[in-house]
């Protein structure tokens, strides 16, 4: 089997690197975050699921499932803090308006991060609450938030209510669960593990925590389209679908990446 390196030609890997995109923080934790969730479904299915009834019970298999429910969200949320600060720091003016208040045009990540944490911006709870505080801090054009398709977007807002259940166990968490439920064709209550654990459709190949988790990198993907689309269309190329030859290239990116992570400005 070819290496990375056999795979990617010279031509392909300077015309990378000549790109712009290439050397901003912001793509690099876009690249860093879409291998985490993938590395996540990795472990999953490599691990967990190939040993469900071996060397775990059904029980601990569900367990391990519902404790990344809770570094999933984690993980997404650490992305988009990041990505959030990235376009903001460029450009402040929708933040300006929606103060009411004259901010210098560009500031540093620690002054993003100070406004945002002190307007309570950074407690994330759903996709469709990322979004409209990205519409209230970003200007439209400089918005890749707003790329996330609706699809993905449901996903994770679900997922989230998902983890509050596993995170709190309550009446009222317990209520919204059985809600997101009845979404998947899962009649009655089981416990998060077991219904991630299981397949939405019987017939299907895939299971309910593989989609969850498709739906975050989605996400990404579209962020990357729309905020980096030079690197983008260098994944992509001409493919009508994302498919091997994708994946090989963005492997090759996520190689370059674990070389050098990414300094904060």
């Amino acid at each position: 089997m070819q290496s990375l390196k056999e795979t990617i030609t010279q031509e392909k890997h300077d015309e990378l690197i000549g790109y712009d995109e290439f050397h901003t923080p912001g793509y690099q934790y876009t690249i860093m975050y879409m291998s985490r969730t993938h590395s996540l479904a990795e472990f999953i299915f490599s691990k967990i699921l190939a040993y469900q009834g071996k060397l775990f019970s059904d029980l601990e298999a569900f367990e391990v499932v519902e404790a990344f429910t809770i570094k999933t969200i984690c993980d997404w949320e650490w992305y988009c803090e990041r990505m959030i600060c990235e376009f903001l720091k460029q450009d402040t003016s929708q933040l300006s308006n929606e103060l009411g208040l004259t901010l210098p045009s560009t500031i540093t990540t620690d002054e993003c991060i100070g406004y945002l944490n002190g307007l309570g911006y950074f407690d994330l709870k759903s996709a469709s609450n990322l979004k409209a505080i990205a519409k209230k801090v970003l200007p439209k054009k400089n918005n890749p938030f707003d790329n996330i398709n609706a699809e993905a977007r449901n996903r994770i807002d679900d997922y989230y209510v998902i983890r509050n259940y596993v995170a709190h166990k309550s009446q009222k968490s317990r209520r919204s669960l059985l809600k997101v439920y009845e979404k998947y064709n899962q009649k009655g209550f089981e416990e998060a593990g077991s219904f991630l654990l299981n397949k939405n459709d019987p017939k299907g190949k895939s299971i309910r925590f593989q989609e969850f988790g498709s739906a975050f990198w989605l996400a990404a993907f579209k962020l990357l389209e729309s905020a980096y689309p030079k690197i983008y269309k260098w994944i992509v190329e001409d493919e009508p679908v994302y498919n091997d030859q994708c994946h090989i290239r963005f492997h090759y990116l996520r190689m370059l990446i674990n070389r050098e992570q990414p300094t904060e400005a």
